[in-house]
């Protein structure tokens, strides 16, 4: 198996593909563009995104979101001769941005139509692409013979339906986009146990100073009732004292008043008793 040259390339490429540009050999290989038909799957971040295959104008623009895949159609159509084969890849460039081929790496011989791509975007930011632009190289190699089993099908002239009924219609997360909501949802939990942290702690000052309060309230309640107790206990001895003084005194008015009637009350004097009150 040998390798076709740049030179190689220049005198067969011609025949084999169209429409061909000859400024796009490099390298012993050649750079094919991007058609005007593709189809992205959705982004979870823009649910008005389509979901179905996009016709490109001319140079239009478009976006690979990251997690998502993307089948993208050649604007060439290829021709592998049966005694050829062919092998196929995108710009460093673009693999440097986290984009991987996973449609294969081969063409076979035999092989004739447009190449369907498929790639997903590995990377964390989104890749920019745009119609018509070199994206994908192919490189040929001869075979010691033609090939018997050459590939007999036609190749693609548009991006077959059953290949995108294969693809959820769901969105697709990457993993970075699945990191980032992990740690949203960390943060948003964290914020939570700070919350609930400092409300555990308000109630436990909240019961502290409530318990205090309960405390201080009981202290005064029992320091008062004592304090009443001993001063009715005071008030009643008191009032028993004067009770005493106006039962004394009302002894003496009412001896007073005898005297001064010289009638007895209650009370028997003696002459002995009444001389003394005379000489008084």
């Amino acid at each position: 198996m040998a390798f076709w040259s740049s030179q190689t390339l220049e005198q067969k490429l011609p025949c084999l593909i169209s429409p061909f540009n000859p400024s796009n050999i490099d390298q012993a290989s050649y750079a094919l563009e991007i058609g005007n038909e593709i189809f992205v799957t959705k982004d979870h971040r823009n649910f008005n995104d389509p979901h179905a295959k996009t016709i490109l104008l001319e140079n239009q623009d478009f976006v690979i979101p990251p997690g998502q895949f993307a089948f993208l159609l050649t604007k060439e159509c290829i021709r592998i001769p049966k005694d050829a084969i062919a092998f196929i890849s995108i710009r460093a460039q673009f693999k440097h941005k986290g984009l991987v081929n996973i449609s294969g790496f081969h063409v076979d011989p035999g092989f004739h139509g447009n190449l369907l791509f498929s790639f997903y975007n590995a990377g964390p930011t989104p890749i920019h692409l745009s119609q018509g632009l070199p994206f994908f190289l192919i490189w040929f190699a001869d075979l010691d013979h033609e090939d018997s089993k050459y590939r007999k099908e036609q190749g693609y002239n548009s991006i077959p339906v059953n290949v995108l009924n294969q693809i959820s219609t769901d969105e697709i997360y990457s993993l970075q986009t699945l990191t980032k909501e992990f740690r949203d949802v960390e943060s948003k939990v964290s914020d939570k146990l700070n919350q609930i942290e400092s409300i555990n702690k308000e109630i436990i000052i909240t019961k502290r100073v409530v318990w205090t309060m309960v405390i201080a309230i009981i202290s005064i309640v029992t320091y008062f009732s004592s304090s009443f107790i001993s001063m009715g206990k005071f008030v009643i001895e008191q009032k028993e004292a004067i009770y005493n003084i106006l039962e004394y005194k009302e002894v003496l008015d009412n001896l007073v008043d005898e005297k001064n009637s010289g009638e007895p009350f209650g009370l028997t004097i003696t002459e002995d008793h009444s001389k003394n009150l005379d000489n008084k």
